[in-house]
């Protein structure tokens, strides 16, 4: 359907542990997911980033699936700037200061060295997909985990169960020529 890279793509992806199945992203997907995204808990520039990528494609992934290379959740203060973020798997505290920090939970940490200016929000950023860097022919690889109305949309779509034990991860990226 998607000349290549597309298939180099979809390979790398059907390859990775905890993948449970990958599809593309029709092109009617495009608009229903921008639909049902949710944004009161949190802004999911992710999903904004890999639905202005060329391509795109879905994968669901098990409790196996590696660890994302860089946080999921920011907490920015109003001015745009990182007050806390989450903690990657048994990450230790940043700088290994635990007095410039304060552990919400296991898997959060506000930064309290830093000055915040007035407000605050939750953002669910862009993330690097690494096993896909080097791919020829693509670029500006970047995933994001979908807000979970779009996730269960993707789930029926797909026919995957509903629930907690597969989780769908959006990825997109550009063509170049190789």
């Amino acid at each position: 359907m998607f000349p290549e890279p597309d298939a180099p793509v979809l390979e790398t992806i059907l390859r990775l542990q905890g993948v449970h199945r990958a599809a593309w992203l029709a092109a009617e997907d495009r608009p229903r997911l921008e639909a049902l995204a949710t944004s009161e808990a949190a802004e999911n520039r992710g999903v904004e980033e890999v639905l202005a990528r060329e391509r795109t494609l879905v994968l669901f992934k098990d409790r196996t699936f590696r660890l994302p290379p860089t946080p999921t959740i920011l907490l920015l203060d109003g001015a745009g700037e990182v007050i806390g973020r989450e903690l990657i798997g048994d990450e230790t505290l940043p700088d290994g200061d635990p007095r410039k920090v304060v552990r919400l939970g296991k898997g959060f940490v506000l930064f309290t060295d830093r000055k915040a200016g007035p407000g605050f929000r939750f953002l669910l950023p862009p993330v690097p997909f690494p096993e896909l860097e080097a791919v020829r022919g693509i670029a500006d690889v970047v995933s994001a985990s979908p807000d979970p109305p779009q996730d269960a949309y993707l789930k029926e779509k797909h026919g995957v169960p509903p629930g907690g034990e597969f989780a769908s991860i959006l990825i997109g990226f550009n063509v170049r020529n190789p």
